[in-house]
Formats: C-alpha cells, sequence, structure tokens
C-alpha cells in the first residue's frame, strides 16, 4: 500500500502547519497475515464489493471504511488514521492503487483541500489541470506528458487548494493510475510494468508510477491553466477558450465526482473559485497522443497571456 504513497516522502526533517515537530496527520497500518493481530471487527472478504462501505458516529468526528481486505478508522479531531489489512498479498487493485482513500479524502476536505475528479500534469512550475468525463482522456494525457518529460501529480484524482493570496495549486496523492491495454498502445508504453488483477471484475491494469522515470513526479504544482477534455476523430489536438461560466458548469458536474465521498462546499467553493482565477479551455484531443504535450504547451502559452491582458499574476 505505500508504493502508491512514495513519491510523497520526505526524509528530512519537516514542519507540521502549526510550526511544530507533530505530524499533521498521523497513520498507523499493520498486516493481520504478519502480525495476527486480527481488528475487534471481523473483516468479510465474501460480503463487500470494490467500492468501500464507510460509517460515521453521530458527531462525525469517527469514521470507519471498510474494503474486501483491509479496514480503516478515522479520529478527524485527532488527525488520526489506524488500518489493517487482512493480507496484504490479497488486496484488490483499488487497495493498493487508491489505499485510505475514504479518510484522506475526509482530512483534505476538513483543511479546505478537497479531492476534485481531475488530472494534474506540469511543464516546469506551470500545472495544467486535466478535467473530463471517464474515457474522456485524461490519463492518456497524462501518460503523454509524463513521456514527454513533464512532472506528473495525478490522471484522475487531485486535491485543489485556493490559497491566501488567491493562486489555485494542484496536490499529488496517489503514484497510480488504472489503465486499459488500449491507453497503453496510445501512449506509446509507460514507465514500470502494470499490475493485473486477481479478481474478475478487474477489468484494467493498475500502473505504479516510479519516482525519477520519465518527467519527475511531482508533490504540488500551481495550477496555470484548466483543460476540460473531450476525444474527437481527428488526427490533430486542437483548443479554444471557453467563457468562466461554460467551464465552471462544467467543472462542477465532473470535478465532484471523486469516486467516494462528494467534497460537499469545499469542492464547491474551490472549483468556482478555480474557474474564476484560471483561464480554462476546450480541449479537443487528436488520435496522436505524441501530440498531446506540444498541445497543452500551447495551453499554457495562451494562458499566460490571458492572464497578463486580465492583469492576473
Amino acid at each position: 500500500m505505500e508504493r502508491s504513497f512514495a513519491h510523497l516522502r520526505v526524509d528530512a526533517p519537516v514542519q507540521s502547519s502549526s510550526g511544530t515537530s507533530e505530524p499533521d496527520l498521523a497513520v498507523d497500518l499493520w498486516d493481520e497475515a504478519v502480525t495476527g493481530v486480527a481488528p475487534d471487527s471481523a473483516l468479510r472478504p465474501d460480503s463487500l464489493g470494490v467500492s468501500p462501505q464507510y460509517d460515521a458516529s453521530t458527531d462525525g468526528r469517527f469514521i470507519t471504511s471498510v474494503l474486501r481486505f483491509s479496514r480503516s478508522w478515522m479520529d478527524r479531531e485527532a488527525a488520526h488514521i489506524v488500518g489493517v489489512v487482512r493480507d496484504t498479498r490479497r488486496l484488490t487493485l483499488y487497495e493498493i492503487g487508491r489505499p485510505l482513500h475514504v479518510p484522506l479524502s475526509l482530512w483534505f476536505t476538513d483543511r479546505r483541500v478537497p479531492f476534485v475528479h481531475a488530472g494534474l500534469v506540469a511543464d516546469r512550475q506551470a500545472g495544467v489541470f486535466l478535467i473530463g468525463e471517464g474515457g474522456a482522456g485524461k490519463t492518456t494525457s497524462a501518460l503523454a506528458c509524463l513521456r514527454s518529460g513533464w512532472g506528473y501529480l495525478s490522471d484522475d484524482l487531485a486535491a485543489l487548494e485556493i490559497r491566501g493570496d488567491e493562486a489555485a495549486w494542484g496536490h499529488s496523492v496517489y503514484a497510480s493510475s488504472f489503465v486499459d491495454r488500449g491507453t497503453i498502445g496510445r501512449v506509446g508504453g509507460v514507465p514500470g510494468k502494470p499490475l493485473d488483477g486477481a479478481y474478475p471484475y478487474e477489468d484494467k491494469q493498475l500502473l505504479l508510477l516510479p519516482a525519477g522515470t520519465g518527467g519527475p513526479l511531482r508533490m504540488q504544482a500551481r495550477i496555470r491553466a484548466v483543460a476540460l477534455l473531450r476525444i474527437s476523430a481527428s488526427p490533430t489536438t486542437r483548443f479554444h477558450p471557453l467563457r468562466r461560466g461554460e467551464a465552471l458548469l462544467e467543472m462542477l458536474q465532473v470535478g465532484l465526482q471523486t469516486g467516494v465521498l462528494h467534497p460537499g462546499r469545499a469542492g464547491l467553493q474551490c472549483l468556482g473559485d478555480l474557474a474564476e482565477r484560471v483561464p480554462a479551455y476546450r480541449v479537443d484531443l487528436g488520435t496522436d497522443a505524441a501530440g498531446i504535450p506540444a498541445a497543452l504547451r500551447a495551453v499554457l502559452i495562451e494562458s499566460q497571456r490571458t492572464s497578463h491582458r486580465e492583469g492576473r499574476r
């Protein structure tokens, strides 16, 4: 499970947001098969599906999330997650690729940095937020950019923050991607070896992106442009600017579909602020994936011009 977070490791001592050495979030995990220690509530894998089942105390402080071979508990007030896996050798691809999805989603949202259904890539220091329905080309675009040396943060799920200086920032959470063989073929190969699922319902492969392969895996990037993606039959990727209202409507329709908990008011506010502060573009993805990075670089150039005209920093 730690492999999905490996790119976030920081070996040097760091201060928390409170200015102390105490962590902002504590996470304790154990493997029942290795330790012999079972949780008080037995895991029943045969009765559970792919998506997490979760419950909360009446005051919302304590959260439990149950998956097929793992369970986690969270104390939101103490910022503490405790989790157990039944056996790491039996985990589903979802449990490997998006561990602790429910509690982390809540922890980020409590800090007004909600999860958004979006990809995020960065050319040097400038990030492009990739928004689109499932199948719109987020994964293809993100992996094509990675192959071209861009920084990679996400292909489907990113944390969105609007800072006090009105800048929009995106944060990487998982260095993983769920891909089908068609996507890998279109991109022309991917770093690492995709993992096959062990269960019949796992129709996609899991790619755990190794740090330092192709473009670096980034922790965060300032968002300079929003790309609303859709597939086209043309071989060439093209784009045009969108009005703020048009962009916001689609961002709200798509960006809040995070797969588990709705990001709520924090998600609505952050996406509204993003639409107000960052230029948005309709990007019609061509069939030639190799041309996507150049098109998104052109989007960034146009976005910079737009921001200068409108007096944005």
